[in-house]
């Protein structure tokens, strides 16, 4: 090939990075029958990355049946279905999910695309991922499953979904943290009875030696801490200082929750066998054992 001819191809190819960026698909098409390159990209990312994060679900089937790899990685480590999760376009995933794309691929923070799901609380994604086998168990580098994001951020049905395909309510993060302590630190209340209901443990530590009560004591969510109590969470474990989660919440001046925990004996308790579905609403019928977050940058051309 003349340098000229190479010259004309790597415009072709540029090109057709745009065209798929704005979802032109007659253009994709000619473009490509002119020789432009599917395997062109940008920052790492080719046309099929561009068009599934803009869910052009169209454009993006053009690019598979012109041979673009489904599994390249560009310069965050995303594929394609990272790309389209991080929006929940459903129908480019379940195009890229057809054509046999790899479901667990981890990007630089150890995310897959289950994790972005997840994170976003796009729960129809989810489901989608977790029926097409995505591992529902794999952490990131923080320690973190997809369920402990889609706690951290309240998403409650995506943490429905989640513990209906098998994970693991107690499954511990980094700093130790289950999915009840994230739950219990950004007092999602709704969260936390989806939990109980999944018959999550209620007393694990964390690597402080913190309960979520604990955690509740801190930061004063006193609708959390209730919750917790009704459930059977033990006020005397001590954590790795030493304290209740009582001489903590007397420590961080939260004199409601204090009272609470004084008075812990005369909230009405349960024991896991004397839960109910009434009880929780959101109860999920399971079998099995039981943040840091990376940015999400912006599509640039």
């Amino acid at each position: 090939m003349s340098q000229q001819d190479a010259a004309w191809v790597r415009t072709l190819s540029e090109r057709l990075l745009v065209a798929s960026h704005k979802g032109q698909a007659d253009h994709v098409v000619q473009l490509i029958n002119k020789g432009a390159k599917v395997a062109v990209t940008k920052y790492g990312r080719t046309p099929l990355h561009l068009a599934a994060y803009k869910g052009h679900t169209e454009v993006a089937r053009i690019l598979l049946k012109a041979g673009c790899d489904l599994d390249i990685q560009d310069d965050g480590d995303q594929t394609a279905l990272h790309r389209a999760a991080v929006v929940g376009n459903s129908d480019v995933i379940s195009a890229l999910v057809q054509e046999g794309c790899a479901l667990d691929r981890q990007d630089k923070d150890g995310n897959t695309a289950l994790h972005e799901v997840a994170w976003h609380g796009f729960s129809q994604s989810v489901k989608l991922l977790v029926k097409a086998g995505a591992n529902i168990l794999a952490k990131n580098k923080a320690g973190n499953t997809a369920l402990h994001l889609a706690c951290q951020n309240g998403h409650t049905q995506s943490c429905k979904v989640l513990l209906l395909g098998g994970a693991r309510p107690d499954s511990r993060n980094n700093v130790g943290d289950t999915c009840l302590h994230v739950s219990a630190r950004y007092n999602h209340v709704c969260v936390i009875r989806i939990l109980l209901g999944a018959f999550c443990s209620v007393s694990e530590r964390n690597q402080a030696g913190d309960t979520a009560l604990h955690v509740a004591a801190v930061l004063n969510h006193k609708k959390t801490a209730r919750l917790l109590l009704e459930a059977g969470t033990d006020i005397n474990i001590r954590n790795n200082a030493g304290q209740t989660a009582l001489d903590q919440a007397r420590e961080h001046n939260n004199p409601e929750v204090a009272l609470l925990l004084t008075k812990a004996p005369q909230v009405t308790t349960h024991t896991h066998h004397d839960i109910s579905v009434t009880d929780f609403p959101w109860y999920i019928p399971i079998t099995g054992t039981g943040c840091n977050r990376h940015v999400v940058h912006s599509e640039t051309l």
